[in-house]
């Protein structure tokens, strides 16, 4: 019975982090498409977070299912709690993604831009902290689910000066209003994403662990 059980639990991984390969990918996909000014790529962005949010569907029906039935021990029961708490932020995730396409078919159809600021900088790193946090609960890895934590902070300081350079350039006129306004939602996007991903992170070190840093500064800081 157990054997079993094991099993099962191994396949509520395994769906998870199919979810996670279907947000990283919906992510870069959205923001190259942005980049490109490619409004084709944008649009499979959005026809395609339907496969993100079935899963997110069949993993959260998996993971109830499994305690109603198996009437899991208190550390499997941790695991498949985090299972469902991840899955939730996943989901968030791929809705982030299909808000950059949209704004990425929008800005397809303005006078293209110089330079998209720190934008592809921040997707780049969003990505990363997305990929890292899903390794940290695989491996169960709370130092690597730590330094994502302070990583969003790099995330953020972005965001704030994409944000100021577009209020700049709005003031200057040296950029259309709606093409600034599109980019700095893009912006945030990114941020959000960053924060969902420091979500996962927490998770991760709770479950190994047994601590909850939401709220505790210093230990998510390291002071």
């Amino acid at each position: 019975m157990q054997r079993h059980f094991d099993e099962e639990l191994g396949q509520l991984k395994d769906k998870l982090f199919k979810m996670g390969l279907l947000g990283e990918e919906a992510i870069r996909k959205s923001t190259q498409a942005l980049i490109k000014r490619d409004a084709k790529l944008a649009q499979s962005v959005i026809e395609d977070d339907q496969k993100i949010n079935i899963l997110e569907i069949e993993i959260d029906e998996f993971g109830h299912e499994l305690i109603a039935l198996r009437q899991p021990t208190a550390i499997d029961l941790r695991f498949i709690t985090m299972v469902l708490k991840i899955n939730s932020d996943l989901e968030r995730m791929g809705d982030q993604a299909v808000n950059i396409a949209e704004k990425a078919i929008a800005i397809s159809r303005e006078t293209p831009l110089k330079s998209y600021l720190d934008i592809p900088k921040m997707a780049e790193l969003a990505i990363k902290m997305v990929k890292e946090s899903l390794d940290s609960f695989v491996e169960k890895d709370a130092a690597k689910a730590k330094a994502i934590c302070e990583s969003d902070d790099e995330l953020d300081d972005l965001n704030v000066r994409v944000y100021n350079e577009l209020q700049e350039a709005m003031k200057k006129q040296s950029v259309e209003i709606p093409q600034a306004v599109s980019l700095i939602m893009v912006a945030h996007n990114l941020e959000r994403v960053g924060d969902l991903a420091t979500n996962i992170a927490e998770d991760v070190i709770y479950l190994t662990k047994g601590i909850d840093i939401r709220h505790h500064i210093t230990e998510r800081r390291g002071n």
